[in-house]
């Protein structure tokens, strides 16, 4: 598995890697404050389209949050679905994307 655009430095890449020796994780991406992703296990389509649309649901599951409390905030969003099932982890700079296949 090759990482794609690397530009995060050699930290977020070794996390990268450790994440992805789970058999489970089928990629991971790190997008940046403007919703493109610049480092991924991922082809580009696929990087795209999850960095799209995980990155809206964590922003409107934190303003949610907000709404409700606050003083709260979202630490870990996680989408199951019968096939998949994906985490993001938000942050200022970054949202980090896990993708994993379910263990039916």
């Amino acid at each position: 598995m090759e990482i794609a655009q690397n530009f995060m430095g050699p930290g977020a890449t070794a996390t990268m890697w450790r994440i992805n020796e789970n058999g489970c994780v089928v990629g991971t991406i790190i997008v940046n404050c403007e919703g493109f992703p610049e480092t991924t296990t991922l082809d580009s389509l696929t990087a795209a389209t999850y960095s799209t649309h995980m990155r809206n649901l964590s922003h409107y599951a934190s303003n949610a949050l907000k709404e409700i409390d606050v003083l709260d905030e979202l630490v870990v969003l996680r989408l199951v679905s019968r096939k998949t099932e994906a985490v993001v982890a938000p942050d200022d700079e970054f949202h980090l994307i896990v993708v994993m296949r379910r263990n039916a």
